[in-house]
């Protein structure tokens, strides 16, 4: 719940505020995992449609390796496509990216190896060792099912925010 996210977060630095109740606790440890989640996805998907789309990187590679070699690589060859073309492949590589982090939260659900736990460990709190557990809720839906709100929620590079 994104306003648990508003209501809790102290500052841009990722130190919260702990709720009163476990479930605000929990839901708050999931939302922070979702929407970490989902900077990771951006940050991805912003370098994929920088390669696309410029023909330049905004700055120049300070000597040329491997990475610089890729990268010339890339650029030439999307810089001669149409924006139409384009545009096809921002849409698939967004598809293929949000399936595979769909896919990956699907297997924590359903881990073929017992049951998974993942804790949050706030920073404000490492004297404490407090954890607020993110998995194994039975009241709650699975990872994956929440995938597409996170995205919604606070995606800036998933067209119309929707998948």
């Amino acid at each position: 719940m994104k306003e648990l996210l508003d209501k809790y977060a102290q500052d841009r630095f990722g130190n919260l505020e702990s709720p009163e109740t476990d479930e605000d606790k929990q839901q708050l440890a999931r939302e922070v995992f979702g929407k970490n989640l989902v900077n990771i996805l951006d940050g991805w998907l912003g370098t994929a449609f920088d390669l696309l789309g410029n023909p330049e990187p905004e700055e120049p590679f300070p000597r040329e390796n491997e990475s610089s070699r890729k990268d010339k690589a890339f650029r030439e060859t999307f810089n001669n496509l149409d924006s139409q073309t384009k545009e096809k492949i921002k849409e698939l590589i967004t598809e293929t990216a949000t399936g595979l982090l769909f896919s990956t939260l699907v297997s924590f659900d359903q881990f073929d190896y017992g049951q998974l736990n993942i804790t949050l460990s706030p920073k404000k709190f490492d004297n404490l060792k407090e954890e607020w557990q993110i998995t194994n809720t039975e009241e709650m839906l699975d990872l994956h099912d929440e995938l597409y709100k996170w995205i919604k929620n606070y995606s800036k590079k998933v067209k119309n925010n929707a998948t």
